[in-house]
């Protein structure tokens, strides 16, 4: 049994996944969403048992608030009221580690821990990047990092490399430096926002925006992300973050160089924004099941043509999940558009629910 929980993590990513064999029950806890979040997480935490508080792993995939804030807030408690095997997450530290030339002010970064998530892993002594010796969580060559969590989970890395670690370096020192922070730990960067995209009353046409061209995101930030391919009892599960569709594809074809790969579930990356699920990646991955993490505020995603592209690309019987239905997105469940291009469209009852997945 997997079952997932995408919680209600504003125009962020949460996802609560437990699996194991009858009532003994693994947890991974992916990314925080916003600051707002924490409650939720607190809340699911707290309606444990207090001898079942315990997670084999809480992996923060990258710096952008979206995805950052909830857990640093639920970290910066005194008492966490919860244990972690291992926390996988990037700092400053790491993105030092691989680079091939050692600026001169280096050592003045990484002596000072100035930002709080580092600070709070470090107070808490919390397992950092345990499972990759306390180094940074990369693929640094054709043999993918393969990790077996207790109960047999096994994650497959597939982001981010040196090379996509190294880009964030100069925008994260510039970022913290603005905030009048020391580099040393991660900034809570806010994302730049794409250019909007309005329908009003228009209907999408599906065909078309399937077509359009396809332009890869260039944030360092998102290239910067934890992605990996998550197995257990003969289902796969493919999670994104936001990482480069490229990327992705690349270490998608070292498992299977020369045929589609089954997936069950794919976490769209970058809640389906236009440049980070690229027609490339669809056409790599055999999946009828895609989820969306947004409430479609701030930088109204998901866009339409992703969304088209995904439906297009997977043919009949796709099924769209939301953790929200939104302004941007409940245009997707007209039945006129479900009906012509047979695929479903699927919504939590309640906003604020989230919605769970079991596979």
């Amino acid at each position: 049994m997997i079952k997932l929980k995408f919680l209600p993590a504003r125009f962020g990513d949460c996802i609560w996944i437990e699996y194991g064999d009858g009532e003994d029950r693994n947890r991974i806890l992916i990314d925080g969403g916003t600051a707002g979040t924490r409650h939720d997480i607190k809340e699911m935490i707290e309606s444990l048992p207090e001898e079942d508080r315990y997670f084999e792993l809480m992996v923060v995939t990258h710096i952008d608030k979206d995805h950052i804030a909830g857990i640093l807030g639920l970290l910066e408690e005194n008492d966490l009221g919860f244990k972690v095997r291992d926390f996988w997450y990037n700092g400053f530290k790491h993105l030092t580690e691989v680079e091939e030339v050692v600026d001169e002010n280096d050592e003045d970064f990484g002596a000072k821990q100035g930002e709080h998530l580092t600070q709070a892993i470090l107070k808490h002594e919390i397992s950092w990047n345990g499972d990759f010796n306390n180094k940074a969580v990369v693929v640094d060559s054709d043999i993918l990092p393969k990790i077996t969590l207790p109960g047999g989970m096994q994650l497959t890395l597939l982001s981010p490399t040196p090379v996509l670690l190294k880009d964030l370096k100069p925008k994260w020192v510039k970022e913290v430096t603005k905030a009048n922070m020391v580099p040393g730990g991660p900034p809570i960067v806010e994302e730049e926002e794409e250019e909007d995209e309005t329908f009003g009353e228009a209907i999408p046409d599906i065909n078309a925006l399937a077509q359009t061209s396809f332009h890869e995101d260039h944030s360092e930030a998102n290239g910067s992300s934890i992605a990996f391919l998550a197995t257990f009892n003969a289902k796969s599960i493919l999670f994104c973050g936001d990482a480069f569709p490229s990327q992705l594809v690349k270490t998608l074809n070292i498992i299977e160089p020369d045929r589609k790969i089954d997936i069950d579930l794919m976490k769209v990356s970058h809640h389906a924004s236009s440049h980070n699920t690229s027609p490339e990646l669809l056409e790599k991955i055999k999946c009828s099941n895609y989820i969306i993490s947004t409430n479609g505020s701030t930088f109204k995603h998901p866009k339409a043509d992703t969304i088209s592209r995904i439906i297009k690309t997977s043919g009949a019987g796709t099924q769209l999940l939301f953790n929200y239905k939104s302004s941007t997105n409940e245009i997707w469940g007209l039945n006129s558009l479900k009906n012509a291009h047979n695929y479903d469209a699927i919504y939590p009852e309640t906003g604020i629910d989230g919605i769970e997945i079991v596979l």
